[in-house]
């Protein structure tokens, strides 16, 4: 097979980058290591604009951009009893047992395999000051066989993209 053509050469620029390969840190719980999640969504940055009228002049008025907003950003996976610790965070929604709000860094990697058919992060999300707004445990339900989904959702003050690939 051609190497330029391999399914696994997808940090070419000419490829949308696929979704599904992905791991989470969360730095400040337990071991700092990554967990398995179903979805992430919603990471965006906006902004409001604020109206200035031009002085003197009344036809015209200039847009001026206002502070940056990040949406909550939302986490899906299944019910995990593995690590207490980051279990505790999500339901205390970040309170600590001293009563004050712990903050972490969570960080977000798209992984994609090499020419070597290796994982290797492609791009990555630093989410700075991140804490626990909504911890939702999903259905108990006897007649379906069906995994149980804890839904998250983290606010945060800033984010930092970086990608690996240029």
């Amino acid at each position: 097979m051609d190497k330029d053509n391999s399914f696994s050469n997808m940090t070419n620029s000419s490829y949308p980058v696929l979704g599904y390969r992905f791991k989470i840190t969360f730095n400040g719980i337990g071991n700092n290591e990554s967990y398995p999640f179903q979805s992430v969504s919603m990471i965006s940055l906006s902004n409001k604009s604020v109206l200035i009228s031009n002085g003197g002049d009344n036809t015209r008025e200039y847009k001026l951009p206002t502070i940056n907003k990040y949406k909550d950003v939302k986490l899906v996976r299944g019910l995990m009893t593995n690590n207490v610790s980051l279990l505790k965070w999500f339901e205390n929604l970040g309170i600590d047992y001293d009563g004050r709000l712990k903050t972490v860094i969570v960080v977000i990697e798209l992984m994609n395999t090499d020419e070597n058919n290796e994982l290797k992060t492609i791009e990555k999300w630093s989410l700075y000051d991140c804490f626990p707004t909504s911890f939702v445990l999903g259905e108990f339900n006897s007649q379906k066989s069906e995994i149980v989904l804890e839904t998250i959702t983290l606010a945060y003050s800033k984010y930092e993209r970086e990608s690996a690939v240029g």
